[in-house]
């Protein structure tokens, strides 16, 4: 994991890189938007880890 605020970090610029070629690649508007968010969720995952979307999934289960 990287701190929040560190725009530099390696990890997030090869993510970043490789979602851009999935995005050049993209033939529709539906796989622009596939990229974009996976991009979203990658980046997110590396800066704060699967803990962070396990309290998200817990969250979402005791509202419902």
């Amino acid at each position: 994991m990287c701190a929040k605020r560190q725009r530099r970090c390696p990890a997030v610029l090869e993510i970043r890189e490789q979602a851009l070629m999935e995005w050049t690649r993209a033939e529709t508007l539906h796989e622009v938007r596939v990229a974009w968010g996976r991009l979203g969720g990658r980046v997110t995952l590396h800066r704060y880890g699967r803990a962070h979307f396990a309290a998200l999934a817990k969250a979402s289960r005791t509202r419902s």
